[in-house]
């Protein structure tokens, strides 16, 4: 049939950008010096997201994280960041202007999609994703971190392994 593809459909990869981007506001203003953010009536101290000046820099933030398994390389485009099977982070580093894609929390995004794909095999931005996500963001950032982005997803209507029966994520 024309237009379809062997993929599934990524449902939620909307939602999922939405709320990621909602959260690294909120990181971000904790780097400019914001000392608490409201989320969900509780104020928090967030920790301030870090900016990484170069591709090497990241490099070592990943590895320090999950190891040797994943390289970073420069991405051609410079409006998206990707990662690709088995290992490779793609993230653009603009000639000029923002390295926007140099921070934690787009790292972060990319190496929970590395993680995810090595323990399920999948690529997308499902459940076991977020559930991956959630834990890295808790590993790397700590627990107020990952309950900022918890909250984000919740208004996001994002679901994770746990979240839709009612369980703890």
């Amino acid at each position: 049939m024309p237009g379809t593809t062997d993929r599934p459909r990524d449902a939620q990869r909307a939602r999922v950008y939405r709320a990621e981007d909602a959260w690294a506001l909120r990181l971000d203003a904790a780097r400019r010096g914001a000392v608490r953010a409201q989320v969900a009536g509780s104020s928090l101290v967030l920790p301030a997201e870090v900016r990484f000046g170069t591709l090497e820099a990241a490099q070592a933030y990943a590895e320090s994280l999950v190891g040797r398994g994943v390289t970073l390389r420069e991405r051609k485009g410079q409006t998206k960041a990707h990662w690709e099977a088995p290992g490779t982070i793609a993230l653009p580093v603009p000639p000029y202007g923002d390295p926007w894609a140099l921070r934690q929390s787009v790292l972060l995004h990319e190496l929970a999609h590395h993680l995810d794909f090595h323990r399920t095999g999948s690529a997308g931005h499902g459940p076991s994703y977020v559930t991956t996500m959630l834990d890295l963001v808790a590993q790397a950032l700590g627990e107020h971190a990952a309950f900022a982005l918890r909250v984000d997803y919740l208004e996001a209507a994002v679901v994770w392994d746990g979240e839709a029966d009612g369980g703890e994520a």
